[in-house]
């Protein structure tokens, strides 16, 4: 795709991720993991940033006032301004060395979420981790487990196929879901560990069933039609891309979101945009948030 890609807001990130165009007031979220801050880019393109009392790995609005946030060990509901926060559920207070990372909300009013082991090194990072379904009703429950890093969550536009990926093993999952999660079985992958360059981070899907991948470490944005076809290939000025969402009034602006962290001196000196916000119009409009139920 030879459309521009535009620095939207150089907010140098340590680790920006899970962004989402918020249907209640037309603004853009997304966390910045490591730095415990999230921050809001409203239809005026004005920022603003929020300290939070620990990291977030993501954030997700509610059809209620407010949002759900996951901090590394808990899930908590928060109010509109980010200052009160009331604990839902621990989660995996066994293991110290994972945390909460991506989330979407289900098209039941639920959140799907799961966790990653933030062990430093990496090749000791090991499937301890798992995928959670925070409930409506607010009951948490285990879709599955022996996960790494848990990416790339999303749903196609009707709702019965969730999309999941697992950073370092590349491949791009898909599961059949039935109404509530009544039914959960894995279906053929969408995408294998040589599709695309990179690994896959966060994704999202458009109102025509195509899967769109964040490559970090691949500094792309990569398409897949819902046959698997790597089909679109969007190049960004940073090596580090992490999650995408649609936005803008017609929801044909794909934003990305990228990191810092990991990169040297010079290559920070090279591409010192890294961490910011990026954007591209597509050529197919994106799917609406879902807001929790919660």
């Amino acid at each position: 795709m030879n459309t521009p890609v535009k620095l939207v807001v150089d907010c140098k990130n340590t680790l920006g991720e899970c962004c989402f165009l918020d249907p209640r007031d037309n603004a853009l979220w997304w966390t910045d993991i490591d730095a415990s801050r999230i921050w809001r880019l409203d239809a005026n393109l004005q920022t603003r940033s929020f300290v939070l009392p620990g990291r977030a790995g993501f954030i997700l609005p509610r059809r209620k006032e407010g949002f759900v946030i996951g901090f590394p060990d808990q899930l908590c509901l928060a109010d509109g301004d980010l200052t009160c926060f009331t604990r839902l559920h621990d989660v995996e207070p066994d293991l110290p060395q994972t945390r909460i990372n991506d989330a979407c909300v289900d098209p039941f009013g639920g959140i799907v979420f799961g966790t990653f082991d933030e062990t430093p090194e990496m090749d000791k990072r090991r499937p301890v981790g798992a995928v959670y379904r925070l409930g409506p009703d607010g009951g948490l429950t285990q879709l599955f487990g022996d996960v790494v890093i848990t990416n790339g969550l999303a749903f196609s536009p009707d709702g019965t196929v969730m999309y999941f990926a697992d950073t370092p093993v590349r491949t791009i999952r898909r599961f059949r879901i039935g109404p509530d999660f009544s039914e959960f079985d894995e279906i053929e992958p969408l995408a294998g560990s040589h599709d695309a360059p990179g690994m896959p981070d966060g994704g999202t899907v458009d109102a025509d069933g195509n899967y769109w991948s964040a490559r970090v470490w691949g500094g792309c944005v990569v398409r897949f039609s819902a046959d698997g076809t790597p089909d679109t290939r969007i190049d960004l000025p940073t090596k580090g891309p992490t999650c995408v969402t649609f936005g803008g009034t017609d929801l044909t602006e794909l934003y990305v979101t990228s990191l810092r962290r990991h990169h040297s001196e010079q290559e920070l000196a090279a591409a010192d945009h890294a961490g910011g916000l990026f954007s591209v119009r597509t050529d197919t409009p994106g799917i609406p948030q879902l807001l929790c139920a919660l």
